[in-house]
């Protein structure tokens, strides 16, 4: 079993995208590491502090010492809301100023082009840039100018890329999807409006089942996209759904290791 490459693709979601963190930790835990890591906005951010190394309990205690205040400020022009240079430097110094060809895993980050409306996959260069264009919230957060593309959110093209991870050589993929419904509690500020919309793409369920061997939808929606305080419950409600499809996941890791071996005898 250990020749299966386990897939993992972790969707947009703004904050509620802690629930990752908790799927990672079961995953780590029961053996099932991912060999392969795509990922949309705070999937892209989750997904490149594991790439580069991170420990599931580690990225746990980055996001929990999260503060807005610090990361961003209000933006001098007309572009967005925030600028972020603050922001920018702090996700670069968390994936330790990696590149892509210096991961520790397979990873690529989705991000949207803004003059074309196409999909953008990055696999080289700064990795930090690659999160931060992949977050991009439009309206929000300015474009970001990489390789010669002016880069927004990449939930606008592909919240979660399931079948980008089967392209990049894996034999199972597990997709995970935030996004959910809207937040029970209804947004109040412009900015809490903006963050919403930009998850009003949901993953898509009947794509993610034929890209997705298996897809885990924690139960995110109880709390609202832009909560800091609910990091906790929503790295929770990862690890419930990831728990209980374990069954499954090692069923299908038996499977495929089955037919490896019967291929290549």
């Amino acid at each position: 079993m250990n020749d299966i490459r386990i897939g993992l693709a972790l969707g947009g979601g703004a904050v509620r995208g802690a629930a990752h963190i908790g799927v990672l930790d079961v995953l780590d835990r029961a053996g099932l590491e991912p060999a392969v890591i795509t990922g949309t906005s705070a999937g892209a951010l989750v997904g490149a502090l594991y790439a580069a190394g991170r420990t599931p309990s580690e990225i746990a205690k980055l996001a929990q010492a999260l503060r807005w205040a610090k990361l961003i400020r209000p933006a001098r022009t007309r572009k967005a809301l925030f600028e972020t240079a603050k922001l920018a430097a702090f996700l670069d110094n968390a994936v330790g100023g990696l590149t892509f060809d210096k991961l520790e895993r397979t990873f690529a980050a989705v991000a949207c082009d803004l003059t074309t409306g196409r999909e953008v996959v990055m696999r080289e260069g700064s990795v930090g840039s690659a999160v931060l264009a992949s977050a991009a919230i439009p309206g929000v957060f300015p474009p970001v100018d990489r390789d010669g593309h002016l880069l927004v959110d990449g939930g606008l093209v592909n919240m979660v890329p399931a079948a980008l991870a089967r392209e990049l050589g894996a034999d199972i993929v597990v997709a995970v999807d935030v996004s959910g419904p809207l937040p029970r509690r209804p947004p109040t500020t412009l900015l809490h409006i903006m963050v919403a919309v930009s998850t009003l793409q949901p993953g898509g369920t009947d794509t993610l089942a034929d890209d997705a061997d298996l897809v885990l939808c924690p139960d995110v929606d109880e709390y609202a996209f832009w909560e800091l305080s609910r990091i906790p419950e929503f790295e929770e409600a990862g690890r419930a759904a990831t728990e209980r499809a374990l069954p499954l996941l090692h069923a299908l890791v038996a499977a495929a290791a089955a037919r490896q071996t019967w291929q290549n005898p």
